[in-house]
């Protein structure tokens, strides 16, 4: 053990630190190992992304998903998770819903971790880099999260550290190697890959204000460019096989939600009470789409090390919270038409950009409590010097000029945006005019934690008497776990700077009681679900498909057990919950000659379970009194058209990416496949068509078999660019000692290399 420890350079106190976390969620989420068949995250969302993933369980190599609603397939979906190595993979040896919450668990304890790395950045100490994770890991932007079962944004969340993390390695250290290359590279990659696609943008965003400082101060080395463009150009390579598909399919794809890129959005003073409190931004969406709450501790800390710290970091990091909020301002500022942008209109819920920017705060956080600290041991006041006067007011003049261009759009000001801004003004003027003494300082501390906690626990309504002995208990833990390891400190006298800890861990506690409030646990009563005597009876009648569909007239996503159940038995819901759909998506009726055919074969009333009222005009059978029609002309999976007139055929084989159908076909007879067009398919070697918003083309000659094959060219081009950035990014790391050697050599700043011309 010993051997160990001293090879990986890691001492027993941080073993410790590291797996004090796994059981703290273990107290916050007994769930995990119960297995009582409950879901610590809000169901529905759960069981969206669960329902994808079991449309293709039968083939998950296959490109097109023939059980999924809209004929889009898997590998060009924005939100699957389908090459999320940590998720996927494990699911299909599975198949079990609730191992969703071993996936989630995993995630959280992977957040804390990687943000315990990232820590390092700022400091050694060990203590202080293990409550700042536990910041980030009990915070709004995580364990909102999970409340709304928002699992894909949870996962991309626990690598955006990560991603960070190899970044500053280059840009701050100067430690240009293939190893922080390839972090930034694979971090990209598993947060595309999440499904949280929109998350790269963000957390690329806020890097980018730091690169473009850099590079406009002259502050990086040939190498460190070299590094960082060679890093994300071999990530983007990487994810081309989803990112390829998706840029092409965007413009073909709907959503089940409209997107109104200025649709929401807050203002200056609601991202602070967001921060402190956990309150939404905007009136839009709910409270876990912007919902922040790490209190008010982390942004005392922040504002030190902006104004004390080392300007050629806290500039840039001030810039990133001044674009943070600005996107996050919506349609709420005449800055506006950025979400109007190519590729950015897209996106929907400006608030979640905040969700980018809380690993970057809470890191200064880290560097404001090692400030404070110092001062509190010597008893020095915190005087800013002319300069950081300065700074003071350009900066709270930069925030002026966004609150202008927000007031076109001002709303009324609430208790909590209205607080938030108070302790901000009154903090900066503490310091500003020489009035921050340690007592001052203390009193002001004190006061804002008080207030901060009271107003957190009279929001949190459904603060429960258990998620309270739970928080006692995850901070008794706590305390006890660093008093072991620091027992000469703690001696009495209790120290000045021990003030600074104490106040860190208070607010650690406030932070996690507002965010503890809203969790709980949720069963979707799967095995309840009216759908299985359903399925049941749909199993006695004869049926000669090969696939059959059903039609819900019920809002989709009040229903989602019955798209389990039916994706579970093999059975295709034409309507179900998710978000992203194919604009030419299937018609229910289709008019054939004299005939009216319909989609589905059977059309299942899920409305009366929301009005209880009897929706459907014929009535086959009745289930629960869920009244269910099986219509007399049903279309073949697959068919053949001549004259206004299905053919005589025979489905022979009906797979994945490929269906044959036989019979006497003639020159110009219409084949047809029931799904929606994308392009790829192929009839008989020959490019497919749209045909009434389903998969067909001209048959060009006498034949007695014509095969559908999936051949997307969009695959094939994104899966060889993949395939090169992996084999590149193995070569690198073959060839390591060379490259690094070559970016050395190019590493030298163009700063000192103006002043070697001065000195000749």
């Amino acid at each position: 053990m010993s051997e160990s420890v001293k090879k990986w350079n890691i001492s027993r106190k941080e073993i410790v630190y590291l797996i004090l976390p796994f059981l703290l969620l273990l107290i916050l989420f007994p769930t995990v190992v119960q297995q009582d068949h409950v879901l610590i995250a809000e169901y529905h969302d759960i069981l969206l992304g669960v329902n994808s993933d079991l449309s293709v369980i039968k083939n998950p190599l296959s490109l097109w998903n023939n059980q999924w609603i809209t004929g889009l397939p898997e590998y060009a979906d924005p939100l699957s998770d389908h090459y999320y190595p940590l998720l996927f993979p494990i699911f299909i040896l599975t198949q079990d819903v609730f191992i969703i919450n071993f996936f989630l668990f995993v995630h959280l304890y992977l957040a804390y971790l990687v943000f315990f790395i990232f820590s390092g950045l700022m400091t050694k100490n060990s203590e202080i880099r293990m409550i700042s994770a536990l910041f980030y890991l009990f915070s709004g932007v995580l364990l909102s999260r999970l409340a709304a079962g928002h699992g894909a944004l949870i996962y991309a969340l626990a690598w955006i550290p990560l991603l960070y993390y190899a970044f500053f390695k280059i840009v701050w250290d100067e430690e240009v190697t293939i190893k922080n290359i390839g972090i930034i590279a694979v971090s990209s990659t598993l947060i595309f890959f999440t499904g949280a696609v929109y998350y790269l943008f963000y957390s690329g965003l806020m890097l980018f204000v730091f690169f473009a400082y850099y590079i406009l101060k002259k502050k990086l080395s040939n190498g460190a460019i070299i590094a960082v463009f060679s890093a994300f150009t071999l990530g983007g390579m990487i994810l081309s096989i989803k990112l390829i598909p998706l840029s092409i399919v965007s413009s073909a794809l709907g959503r089940i939600d409209v997107i109104n890129p200025l649709g929401d959005g807050g203002s200056l003073e609601n991202n602070f009470a967001s921060i402190i409190f956990g309150t939404p931004i905007d009136k839009v969406f709910g409270f876990y789409e912007s919902a922040v709450l790490i209190g008010i501790i982390p942004v005392l800390l922040v504002i030190l090390a902006l104004i004390f710290g080392r300007e050629d970091r806290t500039i840039p990091a001030f810039f990133a919270v001044v674009v943070a909020f600005i996107w996050a301002d919506g349609g709420n500022t005449l800055l506006s038409f950025i979400h109007l942008m190519p590729g950015l209109s897209n996106f929907r819920v400006a608030g979640r950009i905040l969700g980018a920017l809380i690993p970057i705060f809470l890191l200064f956080a880290i560097s404001g409590f090692d400030i404070l600290n110092t001062r509190m041991k010597t008893g020095e006041p915190l005087i800013p010097d002319p300069r950081q006067k300065w700074n003071i007011v350009y900066a709270a003049g930069l925030l002026i000029l966004v609150k202008v261009i927000e007031l076109p759009f001002q709303s009324n000001i609430s208790l909590e945006a209205g607080l938030s801004v108070a302790f901000i003004v009154a903090f900066v003027g503490l310091l500003y005019f020489n009035r921050a003494t340690m007592k001052n300082l203390l009193i002001f501390i004190t006061v804002s934690c008080l207030i901060d906690g009271a107003i957190i626990i009279r929001n949190a309504s459904d603060l429960s008497q258990e998620a309270v002995i739970k928080v006692l208990i995850i901070l008794a833990m706590v305390i006890v776990v660093i008093a072991i390891f620091n027992k000469d400190r703690l001696q009495a006298p209790i120290k000045k700077n021990n003030y600074v800890c104490i106040f860190l861990i208070v607010g650690l506690g406030i932070a996690l009681i507002g965010n503890a409030s809203y969790l709980k646990t949720y069963d979707p009563k799967l095995d309840e679900s009216p759908a299985i005597a359903i399925i049941e009876k749909i199993n006695t009648f004869s049926n000669d498909e090969s696939q059959i569909w059903v039609y819900e007239n019920g809002w989709p996503i009040q229903h989602m057990d019955f798209t389990y159940w039916f994706i579970k038995n093999g059975i295709h819901p034409i309507r179900a919950y998710y978000p992203y759909f194919l604009n030419d998506m299937i018609n229910p009726v289709y008019t054939i000659g004299n005939i009216t055919y319909y989609t589905p074969d059977y059309f299942i009333d899920t409305a009366y379970l929301e009005n209880g009222n009897q929706n459907l005009d014929n009535v086959t059978f009745k289930v629960n009194n869920i009244s269910v029609y099986k219509p007399d002309h049903v279309l073949p999976n697959a068919f053949v058209i001549r004259n206004d007139q299905l053919v005589p055929s025979k489905i022979e084989k009906f797979s994945a990416d490929e269906v044959t159908i036989s019979g006497n076909f003639s020159a110009g007879d219409i084949a047809a496949l029931k799904s929606s067009f994308y392009p790829g398919w192929k009839l008989n070697g020959k490019d497919a068509s749209n045909i009434g918003n389903m998969i067909g083309a001209q048959i060009p000659s006498d034949t007695t078999s014509v095969t559908f094959r999936f051949d997307p060219p969009d695959f094939k081009i994104a899966g060889i660019i993949s395939g090169i950035g992996v084999i590149i990014l193995i070569v690198l790391i073959i060839k390591r000692r060379e490259i690094e050697k070559y970016l050395s050599e190019a590493g030298k700043r163009p700063v000192q290399n103006q002043e070697r011309k001065k000195k000749k």
